[in-house]
C-alpha cells in the first residue's frame, strides 16, 4: 500500500521532462529579451525608457489576442498527434529560423527591419505558447500539478541559465556588441528540445495514462471529463466565478510586479550598480540557481499547506527581498542575496498560480483557462513596462523595486476571494476508494 502511494504522489519524470521541453526552449527566448532587447533599443537605436518599455509591451500585446485564440484552437483540434504537439512542432521549428535574424537587424542598425522580424518572432511565439502550457495539466494529474509545474519552471530556469552564461561570457563590455552568438544558442535550444519532444512524447498515449493514474487517485471521470462549460462547475457558479476572478487579479498584479523587474534589470542594473557589457547576467545567474533550488521544495510546500497560503508567502518574499534591494542605494555584495530571495518569492508564485487556474478548469477546457491565464498576465505585461519605464525616467531608476512592491502587495488582496482551485491536498486523496472518490477535497 505505502509502495502504491509513493507511486502515485510522484511524478512521472520522463513524461514531466519531455513535456516541458517545449516550454524549456520559448523560455531561453524569453530571457534573451528581458536581458538584450533593452539594450539593444536604448544602445542601438537610442530609445528612452518609457517608449522602449512601450516596445517591450508589444509581445503582450500580440499574446494577449493570439494565446486565448490558439489555446480554443488547440482544445479543438484533434489530429494523429494529439491537441496540442502540432502547434509546438510548427510553432518552435519557425521560430528557431526567425530568432538569429535580430541579431542581423541590429547589427545593419535598421530599426524597421528589427521591429518587423520582432513582430514576427512574437507571433510564432504565441502561436504555440497556450497549447505548450496548457499539456501539463492534459497528461498530469489533478493533486500533483504543482509538482509538475514546478518542474516546468525548473527546466525554463536552467535553460535560463545556459542563456545567462552565454550572455555574461559572450557579450563584451564595449559600445555595440555583437548577439549573434546568443541568438544561436537559443535556436539551437530550441531545436535540441523539439526534436527530442518529437521523438520521445506520444501525447494520446499521455492522456491515457492520465486517466489511469487520476482513477487509481480517487479522481472520478466526472471530474476528469466535465462539460466545456467549465470545470466540475460552471462558470455561471457564483463561487466558482468569484474565485476565477480573484485568481486572475493576483496573477495581473503579480506580473505587474515581476514583469516590471525582469524586463528593465540589465538597464537597472547597469544604471544603479554600473553593470557593463554582460556583467548583469551575473545577478541573474545566481537568483535563478538559487530560484531553481527551490522549486520542488516549495511545490511540496504547496502539497501540504495549499497553493493559497503557499503564494502568500511567495509574495512575502517578493516584497522583502524587493524592500532590500531598494534600501540598497548602489553597489553591495548583499545584492545577490536580496535578488535571490526576490526571485524565490516570484518562482513560488508562478509555480502555484497557474495550478490554481486549472484546478477550476475542466480536461476539456484547459486551453480556455489557459487563454484567461494569459489574458490576464499579458494585459498586466503590456502596462507594466510603460509604468515602469515612467518611473525610471522622470522619477528614478532606484525606485522600479519599490513600484514592484506596491504591486505585489496588490496581488495579495484578490486571494482572499479565493475558495476554490486552492488544491487536492495529497493527505485527503482516498487511494483505496473502489469509486474513485475524493475525502472531502476539491477545493
Amino acid at each position: 500500500m505505502r509502495k502504491k502511494e509513493r507511486n502515485l504522489r510522484s511524478l512521472d519524470m520522463r513524461r514531466t521532462l519531455l513535456v516541458t521541453l517545449p516550454f524549456a526552449g520559448a523560455l531561453a527566448f524569453w530571457q534573451a529579451y528581458d536581458g538584450i532587447i533593452p539594450l539593444i533599443l536604448r544602445d542601438t537605436f537610442h530609445l528612452g525608457d518609457t517608449l522602449a518599455g512601450a516596445v517591450m509591451a508589444l509581445d503582450n500585446v500580440c499574446a494577449l489576442f493570439l494565446l486565448p485564440f490558439f489555446g480554443s484552437i488547440s482544445d479543438r483540434c484533434h489530429s494523429r498527434l494529439g491537441r496540442r504537439t502540432p502547434f509546438i512542432l510548427v510553432g518552435s521549428l519557425l521560430a528557431a529560423l526567425l530568432i538569429p535574424l535580430l541579431a542581423v537587424a541590429d547589427q545593419m542598425r535598421s530599426l524597421p527591419f528589427f521591429f518587423t522580424v520582432l513582430c514576427l518572432v512574437l507571433v510564432v511565439l504565441s502561436s504555440y505558447r497556450s497549447p505548450c502550457v496548457a499539456l501539463m495539466p492534459d497528461v498530469t494529474p489533478r493533486p500533483i500539478r504543482a509538482k509538475a509545474d514546478a518542474f516546468n519552471s525548473l527546466m525554463a530556469a536552467a535553460s535560463g541559465v545556459v542563456i545567462l552564461i552565454s550572455i555574461s561570457l559572450a557579450v563584451p563590455d564595449v559600445e555595440h556588441p555583437n548577439y549573434m552568438p546568443v541568438f544561436l544558442i537559443i535556436s539551437a535550444i530550441i531545436i535540441l528540445c523539439t526534436v527530442l519532444f518529437a521523438v520521445f512524447f506520444r501525447e494520446k498515449k499521455a492522456v491515457e495514462k492520465m486517466h489511469t493514474e487520476s482513477l487509481a487517485m480517487g479522481i472520478s471521470e466526472a471530474d476528469m471529463d466535465a462539460s466545456d462549460e467549465g470545470g466540475k462547475e460552471k462558470e455561471t457558479d457564483a463561487v466558482v466565478r468569484r474565485s476565477l476572478l480573484g485568481i486572475l487579479l493576483c496573477v495581473f498584479f503579480y506580473f505587474m510586479a515581476s514583469n516590471a523587474v525582469t524586463s528593465a534589470f540589465s538597464k537597472y542594473a547597469s544604471q544603479v550598480w554600473g553593470a557593463g557589457g554582460g556583467s548583469f547576467a551575473n545577478f541573474q545567474l545566481v537568483a535563478t540557481m538559487v530560484t531553481l533550488i527551490s522549486y520542488m521544495p516549495m511545490a511540496n510546500i504547496s502539497c501540504r499547506i495549499g497553493r493559497k497560503l503557499t503564494t502568500y508567502i511567495g509574495i512575502g518574499l517578493m516584497c522583502f527581498g524587493g524592500f532590500c534591494i531598494f534600501m540598497t542605494q548602489g553597489y553591495s555584495p548583499l545584492i545577490y542575496v536580496f535578488v535571490s530571495i526576490s526571485g524565490v518569492g516570484m518562482g513560488t508564485v508562478a509555480t502555484t498560480i497557474y495550478p490554481m487556474i486549472m484546478e477550476v478548469a475542466s480536461e476539456k477546457t484547459t486551453g480556455r483557462y489557459t487563454g484567461y491565464y494569459y489574458t490576464a498576465s499579458m494585459s498586466a505585461q503590456i502596462i507594466t513596462p510603460i509604468l515602469s519605464g515612467a518611473v525610471m525616467e522622470f522619477i528614478g531608476y532606484r525606485y522600479l523595486y519599490l513600484y514592484a512592491i506596491v504591486c505585489a502587495l496588490l496581488a495579495a488582496l484578490p486571494l482572499a476571494m479565493v475558495q476554490k482551485g486552492n488544491t487536492i491536498l495529497l493527505k485527503d486523496l482516498d487511494l483505496d476508494h473502489p469509486t474513485g472518490e475524493l475525502l472531502g477535497a476539491g477545493n
